[in-house]
């Protein structure tokens, strides 16, 4: 078996295990010894995912001071810890798949909102022989999930590329951790909260249907929408939009799993109806002068012919650093809207051409999961103009 993944990324409660039944339990022990009323295991249903002392303080007394969590939360945990797995079960097929996604030598992490020691004992019993990458759960001076932080984290250790991964879960909030990310995202259906399939990701209604994408992926493009996105994953996306709709300027977005290849972005052009752009971004060799590059797809990017035709220096590409700093992306997502931010105020803006006279302008909207087509005409002659720059065609 092949699966294009190289990097998954699971989600815990809800998706590898239902610990729902443990987790309410430990609560409702929290609430007996204060004699609080008890609620029902639907009502946990939906205060679970955001941490447990979040989850705590949802089944305390609305208005219930700090000090008083502190202490329900270390009598939930003094439970909880001693009663983990009382009826916490891997969900039917999860253990199957993990041994065959090993098998087929696809890495494997946890990245979970419930406590470390929490997440690595359940772990540690249910899932013994697999190799797991990393085990993250939440821990003091990091962020909790939809923070990218945890993403960025296994990337790093792992030393894997957003391309190659994906993160599965039963929540929005997984599915906002994945973009926040850059990397795909596949929801469940099975876990804490009712999902349903979306035009953003990919969705599984059972385990079987999670094997099938996982082995025998295929693309993820959206419908063309044309309204943003529900929520932005970066400031620069959000202020795209923002200024497309200060313009009155239509578009057509897709959303779609990151590009790795080019059968990919061929996806990606038929959803939209016309060839993505693509952004270079270069400097000079003091880092004095930086300069965003746009360009038809299938044109190299010759350094030479480049300056001579602008009548500078050599240039080379600018680092990942720069490159955040002044333009709000991440490489993979170089756009020449990013002309909207302030920190961009001092790029130069260079067009090609064929570009400027082409009817449709595409590319990323800052992230590598979303890309959106306009007018040429309302680029040249009202996104760039509001934004302070009149871009040199080359």
């Amino acid at each position: 078996m092949k699966t294009p993944y190289q990097l998954i990324l699971w989600d815990l409660d809800g998706t590898l295990l239902n610990t729902l039944e443990d987790l309410a339990a430990a609560v409702g022990h929290a609430l007996v010894v204060r004699g609080l009323p008890q609620h029902s295991l639907a009502e946990y249903r939906t205060m679970v995912g955001h941490g447990v002392r979040n989850l705590v303080k949802l089944a305390l007394p609305a208005g219930s001071d700090e000090e008083c969590i502190d202490a329900a939360l270390a009598d939930f945990k003094a439970y909880y810890t001693a009663h983990i797995d009382v009826r916490s079960r891997p969900y039917p097929g999860i253990p199957e798949l993990l041994r065959d996604l090993h098998a087929a030598g696809v890495r494997i992490a946890v990245v979970s909102n419930k406590f470390q020691s929490g997440t690595e004992q359940l772990i540690r019993k249910f899932f013994p022989d697999i190799p797991f990458v990393a085990i993250l759960g939440n821990r003091e001076g990091y962020p909790l999930k939809p923070d990218p932080e945890i993403v960025a984290e296994v990337l790093r250790t792992g030393g894997f590329s957003r391309e190659e991964a994906v993160l599965v879960g039963d929540s929005g909030t997984d599915m906002q951790t994945a973009a926040n990310g850059g990397i795909a995202g596949i929801a469940v259906g099975w876990g804490y909260r009712p999902m349903c399939a979306t035009q953003t990701y990919r969705f599984a209604g059972s385990v079987t249907e999670l094997r099938t994408l996982l082995f025998d992926r295929e693309f993820f493009v959206s419908e063309p929408l044309t309204t943003p996105p529900p929520a932005f994953a970066t400031p620069l996306q959000e202020a795209i939009y923002q200024t497309f709709e200060r313009l009155a300027i239509p578009y057509i977005r897709v959303d779609t799993d990151p590009g790795i290849t080019m059968e990919d972005c061929a996806h990606i052009d038929g959803a939209l109806g016309t060839r993505i752009v693509k952004t270079v971004f270069v400097c000079n060799r003091q880092q004095t002068e930086f300069y965003l590059y746009a360009m038809p797809a299938d044109k190299p990017f010759v350094t030479r012919e480049f300056c001579a035709a602008l009548g500078i220096p050599r240039v080379s590409f600018a680092s990942a650093e720069k490159l955040q700093a002044l333009t709000g992306v991440t490489a993979g997502a170089t756009t020449l809207l990013s002309a909207v931010l302030p920190s961009a105020a001092g790029v130069h803006l260079v067009l090609d051409r064929a570009l400027a006279e082409a009817p449709w302008f595409a590319c990323t909207d800052g992230t590598p999961t979303c890309f959106v087509r306009m007018a040429t005409r309302d680029l040249l002659e009202q996104y760039l103009p509001a934004c302070g720059h009149s871009p040199i065609l080359l």
